[in-house]
């Protein structure tokens, strides 16, 4: 249960409110969006390659590693079309 001494959400919380007033400062540049929308789809891309090899040791449901996986695969095919709709806008 989340208790008092459970502080790792608020450092998940200062994690990412540092990185969004980061990322407002510097969003206008075309490369910090390349390199955030990438960076993403790989991290979750990345994230399939977990869910499969959960799935293969036994630690995961296979289907719950498919639902998830193909969530994750989903944002990556997002992330990287977005780059790339971004790309063609700046031309």
């Amino acid at each position: 249960m989340l208790g008092l001494n459970d502080i790792q959400y608020l450092y998940e919380f200062l994690f990412w409110f540092v990185t969004f007033f980061i990322l407002k400062k510097v969003w206008h540049k075309p490369e910090v969006r390349l390199f955030y929308g990438y960076s993403v789809a790989v991290f979750n891309l990345l994230a399939v390659f977990f869910f499969s090899l959960s799935s293969a040791k036994g630690d995961l449901n296979s289907l719950d590693a498919f639902a998830f996986g193909f969530l994750h695969t989903m944002v990556a095919v997002v992330m990287i079309t977005l780059v790339h709709m971004s790309k063609k806008l700046e031309k």
